[in-house]
């Protein structure tokens, strides 16, 4: 559920940063600032993907620096003062079983491990490293000199009609056009990570921001997002901007939230009775295009099968189907949920939904408190939609954990000063 930066009805000292006027609502942090690794960690995390050779293995700048600060972050957050929140055992969890599952499916291979780390250690800097609305502030003014740059890059890409950051760094690309334009990648893995980085920036944004500063970088996010010529991405990004009009029209009304998970849960029952495959249907409708979601409905196609043969422990990093169709469909799953369901079986999708979703359920005692944490939500809630229609890796995965590190150390804040 989206939630809010939890309020009393006591009046309390009100934060207002000089350069964040529209956040309010919030005790002053007397936590300690991490300006330095916050800014580092996301300068790593959105470097071009170059692998750089460490002993045996290729990292990435991200992933090297996910690795430097896992342990401190442990460090961090065992100290005292600090609390475990549900989503430190989801996550914890989550890592082991797929370590574990493709163990057991004969399906390990070292990018397991990999994305294992990655999904914890980025999870665990932002638990450990944005505690409080100080650091959250930090993580705000620092994505907002970083979004620009990559968004100029993306611009790059269109006026040069190839993926040049991409190129000059080395990285193998295979840069695609639609309506005659390049889509642009900037410095991630595709144009639909690219697009995803700018729907999440925009959510965030939009709470974090007031006056002209907001009209400026949701629009510059707005451009970014287009440039990328992405369904999944472009949908996100309608999906943001109607739910911000609905959170202010209704912002005094604590059960707004409520009525509009049911009134999604109804369009979904809805479009299954009318429709005979709704997954087909929506696929069809939601994608710009018609080709893309054919290809994706025969992957759902073929996969759902395969994953009905092994469920738990999943199938790992092998290659998967036995006809020449299910080769070409699998080749390239588009979609976060089905992926992980096909390598870390059905318990892993549980445990990534419950490590997304649980730092969101926590209840707003006052309503209509204007907050930064509702931002936060609505871009982990909107990657994860974007997710039904792209597979994430690289800057796009780490950035997702990070966000969902940072939900869940405001949701222990929140339980220290309500």
């Amino acid at each position: 559920m989206l939630t809010s930066m939890a309020t009393s009805s006591v009046p309390v000292p009100r934060f207002r940063s000089a350069s964040n006027p529209a956040i309010q609502g919030v005790e002053v942090s007397p936590e300690r600032r991490h300006t330095l690794i916050i800014l580092a960690a996301l300068v790593g995390i959105f470097c071009p993907p170059t692998l750089l050779p460490l002993g045996d293995l290729n990292v990435t700048v991200g992933r090297l620096v996910v690795i430097v600060l896992i342990v401190p972050a442990v460090g961090l957050l065992a100290s005292r003062g600090r609390h475990v929140v549900a989503s430190d055992f989801f996550a914890t969890a989550l890592s082991i079983w797929m370590l574990a599952s493709s163990v057991l499916s004969g399906g390990f291979r070292p990018y397991v491990g990999a994305e294992a780390l990655e999904l914890l250690g980025a999870y665990l800097v932002g638990r450990a490293f944005v505690f409080g609305p100080a650091n959250f502030f930090v993580f705000i003014r620092s994505l907002k000199l970083i979004t620009p740059v990559l968004i100029a890059l993306a611009v790059l890409d269109i006026m040069s009609g190839r993926y040049i950051t991409l190129d000059s760094f080395g990285v193998p690309n295979s840069w695609a056009e639609r309506f005659g334009w390049v889509r642009a990648a900037s410095v991630f893995d595709g144009a639909e990570h690219y697009g995803t980085f700018c729907v999440a920036a925009a959510a965030i944004f939009l709470y974090s921001e007031n006056g002209i500063r907001r009209v400026f970088y949701v629009g510059l996010c707005a451009f970014g997002c287009a440039l990328s010529l992405s369904s999944g991405p472009l949908l996100g990004f309608c999906i943001v901007m109607a739910v911000s009009l609905y959170d202010h029209v209704l912002k005094r009304h604590a059960w707004r939230w409520k009525a509009l998970v049911s009134a999604l849960a109804c369009i979904i029952i809805m479009i299954s009775v009318v429709h005979d495959h709704p997954i087909e249907w929506m696929l069809i409708h939601f994608t710009l295009d018609p080709q893309t979601g054919f290809f994706r409905i025969e992957t759902w196609s073929a996969a759902l099968p395969i994953i009905g043969h092994s469920p738990f422990t999943g199938h790992g990093l092998v290659e998967l189907g036995h006809s020449v169709d299910e080769r070409i469909f699998l080749r390239s799953v588009d979609s976060l949920w089905l992926l992980e369901a096909l390598r870390y079986g059905v318990p892993a999708v549980i445990l990534l939904i419950m490590t997304m979703f649980s730092p969101l359920l926590k209840k707003t005692p006052t309503p209509g408190a204007h907050n930064v944490q509702t931002g936060l939500s609505l871009s982990v809630v909107t990657i994860a939609l974007v997710g039904l229609t792209v597979h994430f890796w690289g800057a796009t995965w780490l950035f997702l954990n990070l966000c969902v590190g940072i939900r869940a150390s405001l949701a222990e804040y929140d339980a220290r000063h309500c």
